[in-house]
């Protein structure tokens, strides 16, 4: 027979054993179900302190914009540089989210209504031009305009109709004042958009309820760490917006000058305010995700790297995508800086920091492209 020694020892043993066990399986109380706590808590902040603010701004600026255009319908031609000026705060407002394809803005086409961007066959001017030939008034209910083409709608047609000299708003011909009528429905159906989505996170079956309840009813996310990924994925395609869209484009054409490069809001200037906008709400994503809650002290060069990083970026980015008096390779030597600072910002946050805070990112909105 054992002595009770030896039997002791085993009960010891056995019951270690057994807490390895459960300690892996992530029951209550063990430090999985902890790392699942905090991902609900950072899920609740993103939503409701980060996107949620960011597409009412969106919706508070285009109805500013759709009764300053408005007015400007009205005669007040005046008012035409005023409403340039409120364009330009709904343009950044957009630029605040155009990066977060989740939810109701995963739906297909959503996006584009907001902005048929990139636009390199020109499609919203020929588009724009047959409205305007056929005076189609069909077009100038919101509602119905939001039906027709992407093209047609969205901030991409405002500022094509709020930026001709040629063709102006306040032209007092038949074709002035249906572009300025075709400019309120544009903003109008911005606005209208934008208060879709708001209602498609909100109620007790919207998107807020099924990305914060993972695994219940109709929700698509089985874990909240899911749901945090797709954050970090929203995030890493928003650096990949800029950097495929904006960066590489005009490194191209700094070497290649008969080239002119396909940039967003350029008519109306907005360049490189527009990747300002993005890259400081980008870094608003990541304070909102506290991904360097989860560094070791020995990788703690992480993030002191990236914020540093964020902080270069709002400081060189205007100058360096504006002054395009600098050309040739010292222009192109300016902008592979800035697309070091994203890209490095992309690999740590994507490959090596959601890796140790246990989150799988996989693809991203623009694989495939």
């Amino acid at each position: 027979m054992r002595s009770r020694a030896s039997v002791l020892r085993m009960a010891v043993v056995c019951a270690a054993a057994l807490g390895l066990v459960l300690l892996g399986c992530g029951i209550a109380g063990s430090p999985a179900s902890a790392a699942n706590e905090d991902f609900a808590k950072i899920n609740e902040r993103i939503i409701d302190s980060y996107l949620l603010p960011h597409f009412q701004t969106l919706a508070d600026e285009s109805a500013l914009l759709g009764g300053i255009i408005a007015g400007v319908c009205a005669g007040d031609a005046a008012k035409l540089a005023d409403a340039r000026g409120e364009f330009e705060k709904t343009a950044l407002s957009w630029a605040a989210v155009d990066f977060l394809r989740m939810g109701p803005m995963a739906q297909i086409g959503r996006a584009e209504r907001f902005h048929f961007w990139p636009d390199a066959r020109n499609v919203t001017p020929r588009q724009v031009g047959r409205l305007v030939a056929s005076r189609d008034e069909s077009a100038l209910d919101p509602q119905v305009l939001l039906k027709k083409s992407a093209a047609v709608q969205g901030l991409g047609a405002l500022e094509l109709l709020l930026y001709d000299d040629k063709r102006p708003i306040t032209d007092t011909t038949d074709d002035g004042r249906y572009r300025c009528r075709l400019a309120i429905a544009a903003a109008e159906a911005v606005q209208a958009e934008t208060l879709e989505v708001i209602a498609a996170w909100s109620g007790a079956d919207g998107w807020r309820t099924q990305l914060l309840q993972p695994g219940v009813g109709n929700s698509p996310y089985k874990t909240t760490d899911e749901v945090t990924a797709d954050f970090a994925r929203a995030f890493i395609t928003g650096l990949q917006m800029i950097l495929d869209r904006e960066i590489v484009q005009m490194e191209y054409a700094a070497v290649n000058p008969a080239r002119k490069p396909l940039l967003v809001f350029a008519r109306s200037g907005l360049t490189a305010r527009y990747i300002v906008a993005k890259m400081q709400s980008l870094k608003q994503l990541y304070d909102a995700m506290d991904l360097a809650a989860t560094v070791p002290k020995d990788k703690g060069w992480m993030s002191r790297w990236i914020s540093g990083a964020f902080d270069r970026l709002s400081d060189e980015v205007p100058d360096a995508i504006s002054n395009t008096e600098t050309t040739g390779e010292v222009r192109s030597r300016r902008l592979r800086i800035l697309r070091f600072q994203i890209d490095g910002i992309r690999k740590l946050v994507g490959r090596e920091m959601a890796t140790l805070a246990g989150l799988t990112i996989g693809f991203n909105e623009l694989d495939g492209d």
